[in-house]
């Protein structure tokens, strides 16, 4: 397999995860972080909506691009990343690679979900006329807000602790990778 071409995949996955790693910690710390202080729910939503939105499209990128890094490294890895047949069920992949893209798929959706609850949140404080603190909140969008906000406490730490693990994981696997080239 040829190395830079190698390295090149490689490079984008983990540019793509180091990024979204990145940005999803730097949102739940600083910028949840500093909403927190806020006058109140309203006020909250707001700042995050606002911090949120300019980030979507660079954390999508991110992880557009770790997915394009993952499929050219698995494209030039193919006969490497596979166990031998068993009983007639298919080739099955290495246990590093499968745990690796079940917590990709994790990541994904603890992503999806966190972005899903923060339009929630979005909707619920910023919506309609004449809304600027939560004294405003009719008690039915009120009840919308603080639910969606209770989804998001423990989203916002799913996906930094999930990346996290992808790194670890492909750091894991690269000694592994150098011995077997000799």
């Amino acid at each position: 397999m040829p190395m830079k071409s190698e390295m090149a995949w490689r490079g984008a996955r983990d540019l793509g995860l180091a990024v979204w790693l990145g940005g999803s910690l730097m949102g739940a710390v600083g910028l949840n972080g500093t909403a927190a202080h806020a006058a109140d729910r309203v006020a909250a939503a707001r700042i995050t909506s606002t911090g949120w939105s300019r980030w979507t499209p660079v954390g999508a990128g991110a992880i557009a691009l770790h997915l394009v890094g993952v499929a050219g490294t698995l494209k030039l890895r193919r006969g490497h990343t596979r166990l031998p047949r068993f009983a007639g069920r298919g080739r099955v992949p290495d246990p590093a690679t499968a745990i690796k893209a079940v917590t990709t798929v994790a990541a994904m959706a603890a992503s999806t979900y966190s972005y899903v609850v923060g339009k929630q949140i979005q909707h619920a404080a910023l919506d309609g006329d004449g809304v600027t603190t939560e004294a405003d909140l009719d008690a039915q969008r009120h009840r919308r807000l603080v639910r969606a906000e209770r989804g998001l406490g423990w989203v916002q730490w799913a996906v930094p602790a999930l990346t996290a693990a992808l790194i670890a994981g492909y750091a894991q696997s690269e000694p592994d990778r150098s011995v077997r080239r000799r």
